[in-house]
């Protein structure tokens, strides 16, 4: 799978970085929703200049927990 983005961790809240591919080039930023409902997102990514992309949800491992 091809990485597209490139993030690092800010301030506990989210995280910033750039997202790339062939038709987009954008700084952006992944930030943390205050009160998720049960099934809905737990986060939105926003590209530079407060443009709503997408919902993002957090994943967690059966495995390894």
């Amino acid at each position: 799978m091809a990485t597209i983005g490139s993030f690092t961790s800010s301030n506990g809240n989210g995280f910033t970085g750039t997202i790339r591919t062939l038709a987009l080039n954008v700084k952006a930023q992944i930030r943390r929703i205050d009160n998720p409902s049960d099934r809905g997102p737990q986060f939105r990514v926003f590209a530079q200049g407060g443009v709503d992309l997408r919902a993002a949800w957090q994943k967690v491992s059966e495995q390894t927990g």
